[in-house]
This record gives C-alpha cells, structure tokens and sequence, in this order.
C-alpha cells in the first residue's frame, strides 16, 4: 500500500523509500531532461551544426574509416524486427541493476520514447548533416532531432542507470551499458546520421524518460502475500 500524509508530507511513497530518495530521483530526471531540452534548444537555433559537431564528427568518421557496416546494423537494432530482442536485451539489464520492475518498465519506456518522436517531430525541424560539410552515407530529409534512435536506445538501456538496487554486478551492467550507449552514438554520427548534440540530447531525454518510467513502476503496489 501506498503510505499517504504523514512525515512525508502528504506525498505517496512506497513502503521502504525515504522522501530524500524520491527528491534524488526526481532531481536526476530533472536534470536529464533539463540538460537535454538546452542542447536541443541549442540545435534548433543553430538550425544544424553546434560548435564542436563538424570537428566530432570528422574525427569519428576519420577513425572508423570505410568500416561503418557495424553501425547500419547497430542503428538497425533499434527498428522492428531486431527491436524486440534490443528490448529483451534492455530488460536482462534492467533487471539485472533494479529487478522484476525495472525489468517491467521497458515497454512504458519505449511507448513514452515513440510518443516523444513522433510529437517532437510534429513541432520542430532540424537539418541532418550537411554532405557538402561530412561524409553522409545515405541523405534523409527529416528532421535530424530528435534521433529516433537515441531516444529509443536512451529509454530502453537507460533504464539499468537509473534503477536502485543493491545487485552484485550493477556496477558491471552500468559500465556494458554505457558502452552500449556510447556505441549507440558513434553509430549514428559516423554514416552521416546525426549531429554529435541531436544524438546527445536525443539520449539524455530518452534516458530521462527511462527514469521517469522507474518511477511510475514503482507507484505500483506489490500484490499482498498469501500467509498459510
């Protein structure tokens, strides 16, 4: 049951949770989406290139060289059929850092990242990189922000950052899924996908909406013990 009133304040929280945890998550979320709203605002002004995008970019796409099939398949993981194993995938990871609920928050998150695409897309326009400034594999005229793929990636893996829990291999799951992550960046930003901050910001807000999907899991009591 919920515990409502009290010394917390007339707020809810589960049985277990201390009202300063709730703030912590709260602030993490906030401050997630807060950083990811500026750099968004950031590239929609620029309509294009942020200062630091070109320079990244060229680096990236230097370094990887003519090898980029790796990340056409790694985009492809976050589109349907492959989804559905990224999202198992994301799950074990989930479940791994937070348990059985973390674990159950992937859909929310995945529904709350396809929403946030297509609503975003409704409103904004930004330019994808230029072919005349960086190597573009493969041109497409929507919008370059958000990147469907960093929202999609940041809500399904980020839900193992931001679950609480005391497993014995979090720290090793949080590490494979910042490479995750980290890959997931590279990935877009070498064919000539994305802008360096259109990924970040889209993967910040995806991350974002991981957390704010932990916290309306945990608003759901546990079904009571049978006692005999």
């Amino acid at each position: 049951m919920f515990q409502i009133g009290g010394p917390q304040g007339g707020r809810c929280v589960l049985p277990g949770e201390a009202p300063g945890e709730i703030c912590g998550e709260l602030m993490q979320i906030a401050i997630l989406l807060l950083a990811a709203l500026l750099i968004g605002v950031a590239s929609l002004l620029a309509q294009g290139a942020v200062p630091g995008d070109v320079a990244l970019t060229a680096f990236l796409q230097g370094a990887a060289g003519e090898n980029i099939r790796w990340s056409l398949w790694l985009t492809d993981t976050a589109k349907t059929p492959m989804l559905f194993v990224t999202m198992i995938f994301a799950a074990a990871l989930a479940f791994a850092c937070g348990g059985v609920r973390a674990a159950l928050c992937i859909p929310l998150a995945f529904a709350l990242s396809w929403a946030s695409d297509k609503l975003l897309r409704m409103l904004i326009f930004v330019p994808r990189p230029d072919a005349d400034i960086v190597t573009v594999a493969a041109p497409n005229v929507s919008s370059g922000l958000p990147s469907t793929f960093g929202l999609v990636y940041g809500a399904l893996f980020g839900a193992a950052l931001m679950a609480r829990g005391a497993a014995p291999l979090q720290r090793a799951v949080r590490v494979l899924v910042f490479l995750v992550l980290l890959a997931g960046f590279a990935a877009r930003i070498i064919p000539g996908g994305h802008w360096p901050s259109q990924m970040l910001s889209s993967l910040l807000f995806g991350t974002g909406l991981a957390g704010a999907s932990l916290r309306l899991c945990s608003k759901v009591p546990r079904a009571p013990r049978q006692r005999g």
